[in-house]
């Protein structure tokens, strides 16, 4: 059943929106940019691949060094992931790359929360993995199996084979 459920998810991811997620990025490669990211919670698992993975993007860094900002211009882009797209943290740190006119893809696991203030209402390119709740339901009617982060990886292959594409044709 997990499996079955998570296939379904896998297929629901938007093509189009894969694809300017990474033209995006791969602006900051093609120039002499850098990739920033910042990924919270179990989408570290991202972060952690993408920095230190054995196909880790060239010119890659993480947004914070020892809790410290990194220097940023307009030659870079911005990865940002996080679970909810209302996390508040997530927020102010859009809010931040918004007013550097930094370019931004933020990736969230789940919709959106109504009447909270949605920090992927500020990025470039929001790519929506769409898992609001887990998928295998147990014997006392709840749920287990959260596949956020699993979700979340998978894209980040998508994004890399993409952006290595894109970087072969120039």
């Amino acid at each position: 059943m997990f499996t079955t459920q998570l296939v379904g998810l896998f297929n629901q991811l938007d093509e189009f929106q894969l694809e300017d997620a990474a033209r995006l990025l791969s602006q900051a490669l093609v120039g002499d940019g850098r990739i920033y990211i910042y990924a919270k919670d179990e989408m570290a698992a991202v972060s952690a691949e993408a920095l230190y993975g054995k196909e880790s993007l060239s010119r890659i860094s993480p947004l914070f060094e020892e809790g410290t900002l990194a220097q940023l211009d307009s030659a870079d882009r911005v990865f940002l992931l996080s679970r909810d797209s209302d996390d508040e943290e997530m927020v102010a740190i859009a809010e931040q790359m918004s007013e550097q006119n930094m370019s931004v893809v933020g990736l969230t696991a789940s919709h959106r929360n109504e009447g909270k203030r949605q920090w992927t209402d500020l990025v470039d390119i929001h790519l929506d993995l769409g898992v609001t709740n887990s998928l295998v339901p147990t014997d006392t009617g709840d749920r287990m199996g959260y596949p956020a982060s699993l979700l979340a990886m998978y894209t980040y292959f998508c994004l890399y084979l993409l952006i290595s594409e894109i970087l072969s044709e120039i």
